[in-house]
């Protein structure tokens, strides 16, 4: 019976794992942001966890929006907002 349980908590654990790292990747930056000319790592998995997940989701942001990131000045939030709109201007001009 304790054999039992052991399995039992065990199995358990192992699912409660999986579905930590499951909500970790889907609350993480898509790789797109993480391209994003002037970004890194530790900036993107903040405004990820504001739900900026994406290079679009970023062009839609306004200073204002931005301004209470920790550690991201105005000049630099623009430099990144106009970096993502860049793509987004490239995109047009291909159609």
């Amino acid at each position: 019976m304790v054999e039992e349980l052991r399995n039992r908590a065990r199995d358990m654990l192992l699912t409660q794992a999986i579905a930590s790292e499951e909500k970790i990747d889907e609350s993480g930056p898509a790789e797109d942001l993480l391209t994003v000319e002037g970004m890194d790592k530790e900036l993107a998995y903040e405004l990820a966890s504001r739900g900026i997940r994406t290079r679009e989701e970023l062009a839609d942001q306004s200073l204002d929006e931005l301004e209470s990131v920790p550690g991201l000045d105005p000049e630099r939030a623009g430099k990144l907002i106009m970096a993502a709109r860049a793509y987004l201007f490239e995109s047009a001009e291909q159609a």
